[in-house]
């Protein structure tokens, strides 16, 4: 026997089933961007029209740390980065990424005043991913994980750059440089006179920034001499820039050394080695005799025990053209000579000074570096410590 379904009955089902289709709509939340664990303020929600979310473009460039500028007559939005450029204009499909152009699936556009622009594809120029939660309404972009990512990646390649360098491996420390590199000649340059010395090479990773198709990083590589001729301890400081090759595989793409922090360890100043009285004499006249040439404002004599391959030979002729004995006075004399290295025609001397020409009196310590040319010694170097 067929039940009877009252009209007042089927009125409350469909009544339920409209709501029950219209619930999903009602409960959608807006769209919240993240940067990590930060959340993007916009002061227009995020709108997503056919899959592709848009987003105010100046909050999300300044969150991801692009500079940016905005063309009124072009309609143009440009972000920079580093050596990153990222162009698109309003209305338009065709965007440019470091000058490659390329589509969009849906133009940037306006919306109540605002300019929104695709944020998936900004923020996978810049590098970053875009992860989507339909659950929870949000975006993630993963800052930190990218720049995990990256910090391995120079990590290590600084690791086969210190292999390389401690094993006098001209070739294999040459193919972690891009092909492209505008600083081929000179870092070739930098690793042939490197590798006169016998050095140990390590090496350390700060700082490392992911910017679309390039890593940003900040280094520092120190030189430590195990044996052989004297060279200075130093680690060099550097800012690096590393994109990928043909291959795929990272390398250094540019590098510029912004500071040199020269070491002088307690293996050093506390060495004593033996030095034959003659040459210890000869060497203590040479520190005298540049005492006398600034003293007396002798130039001549001051020169006679400067090395003519030191840096300082040309900046002293300089300073004495230029009437430095004129301007400064000095009475200077030194309280202890130590030597600290001494091998074959190198000797490192451990100097305490003092000048007390106008009334102050000045004390430095310094690390005079001295080469036997000719059967004399001259002042190759000066390293002052603090």
């Amino acid at each position: 026997m067929k039940k009877r379904i009252s009209l007042l009955a089927i009125a409350f089902l469909f009544l339920f089933a409209s709501a029950a289709q219209a619930a999903p709509a009602k409960n959608q939340g807006k769209i919240r961007v993240y940067l990590d664990n930060q959340e993007i303020k916009f002061q227009a929600a995020p709108i997503m029209k056919n899959g592709v979310t848009f987003v105010q473009f100046r909050p999300l460039f300044q969150a991801l740390d692009y500079k940016v500028n905005w063309n009124s007559a072009n309609k143009q939005v440009t972000g920079t980065y580093l050596d990153q450029k990222l162009q698109m204009t309003i209305g338009q499909k065709t965007v440019y990424v470091n000058g490659v152009k390329t589509s969009l699936q849906i133009a940037p556009f306006t919306d109540a005043g605002n300019t929104l622009v695709p944020l998936r594809f900004v923020a996978e120029a810049t590098g970053l991913p875009v992860k989507w939660d339909p659950k929870a309404r949000t975006i993630k972009i993963d800052r930190e994980g990218a720049i995990d990512k990256a910090t391995d990646e120079v990590k290590k390649l600084y690791h086969a750059l210190e292999e390389a360098g401690n094993a006098k491996k001209l070739d294999a420390a040459m193919a972690l440089f891009h092909s492209k590199s505008p600083v081929l000649a000179k870092t070739k340059e930098g690793y042939q006179n490197q590798f006169k010395y016998d050095l140990h090479v390590s090496s350390d990773v700060w700082d490392v920034t992911v910017a679309g198709t390039s890593i940003h990083a900040f280094t520092s590589v120190t030189l430590e001499r195990s044996s052989g001729p004297f060279t200075w301890d130093v680690t060099l400081h550097y800012e690096n820039l590393l994109k990928k090759d043909a291959s795929g595989a990272w390398k250094i793409y540019d590098l510029n050394q912004y500071d040199t922090e020269y070491l002088a360890g307690d293996n050093l100043l506390d060495a004593n080695p033996k030095v034959p009285e003659a040459e210890l004499k000869a060497i203590r006249e040479s520190i005298d005799t540049q005492y006398k040439g600034f003293n007396e404002e002798n130039g001549p004599l001051l020169m006679s025990v400067i090395h003519p391959d030191s840096a300082f030979y040309e900046m002293f002729q300089n300073s004495i053209a230029e009437g430095i004995f004129d301007e400064v006075n000095f009475n200077l004399t030194a309280e202890v000579v130590r030597p600290v290295f001494f091998q074959g025609e190198e000797t490192v001397v451990y100097i305490e000074e003092t000048d007390d020409a106008d009334g102050d009196i000045i004390n430095t310590t310094s690390l005079y570096w001295l080469k036997k040319t000719n059967g004399q010694w001259l002042i190759y170097d000066v390293l002052e410590l603090e």
